[in-house]
């Protein structure tokens, strides 16, 4: 990002998108502060805050319930207790830790249900087609499985807030619904807030107005195509499963 600066690509032409299938907020600095380095000299951090103001980061979004923040805090007591010499300093635990979580929950599920049913649980088949398209509530939130078999995610779009140079979710996509929520009272900055641009590069209040809304929703399109992947991989995954029971 800091060659991004020196090209003159932060002036608010450009918009970056990144990737980080990690919280989309606690404590650690490669996501709060991402354009911060103890090592770098104040010129360059200062060059990398500066660039950072046009790059905004897709991420899985993070629950912000009592539940949840109950489950954190207990993952971390018992980690303590059983691992003294791991210190575990996040605010919240990583969302794997969560999906886990909820995965074990889906199973049990289903095991419960092939039982129920009178079927063998060392048919694998049977256990798995009743994880599919199904949503129940998990200590991650809503939790949505799709007719193939493929989780429906939440993710959160980040950008940088210029005054405290922080990472903060300013809109959210919900995977079952496909919608795009705004976080009321929070701005998107795109990099060129506080820069007057070039001459040739003015534009008039309504074209800008469009390009927004035009960036909008390839964002939206880019989160799809995010989902997308994911349930490509998951499908393949489950073909190989298939074969291996059928043989």
């Amino acid at each position: 990002m800091i060659k991004t600066h020196k090209l003159g690509m932060d002036r608010g032409d450009y918009v970056f998108i990144n990737i980080h299938l990690e919280n989309s907020e606690h404590s650690d600095l490669d996501i709060r502060l991402p354009w911060y380095r103890e090592s770098d000299t104040d010129e360059q951090n200062n060059m990398a805050r500066k660039a950072y103001e046009t790059l905004m980061t897709i991420s899985v979004r993070e629950p912000a319930s009592a539940e949840y923040n109950h489950f954190s805090n207990e993952v971390k007591r018992r980690t303590k207790a059983m691992f003294p010499n791991i210190n575990y300093d996040e605010e919240t635990v990583n969302n794997f830790v969560g999906a886990f979580h909820d995965a074990v929950v889906l199973y049990a599920l289903a095991l419960n249900e092939t039982i129920e049913a009178g079927q063998p649980i060392s048919n694998g088949t049977a256990v798995t087609h009743r994880m599919w398209d199904r949503t129940f509530n998990g200590i991650t939130g809503t939790v949505a499985i799709d007719e193939n078999g493929d989780r429906l995610m939440d993710y959160s779009l980040l950008d940088m807030d210029p005054q405290t140079g922080q990472n903060q979710v300013v809109a959210n996509y919900y995977g079952k619904s496909k919608q795009v929520e705004f976080v009321p009272g929070i701005q998107i900055h795109f990099g060129a807030d506080n820069v007057e641009p070039s001459t040739d590069t003015k534009q008039n209040k309504s074209d800008k107005q469009q390009e927004i809304s035009e960036m909008l929703d390839e964002l939206q399109k880019s989160f799809a195509k995010v989902t997308a992947a994911v349930e490509e991989h998951r499908i393949k995954l489950a073909a190989i499963t298939k074969l291996i029971d059928e043989e």
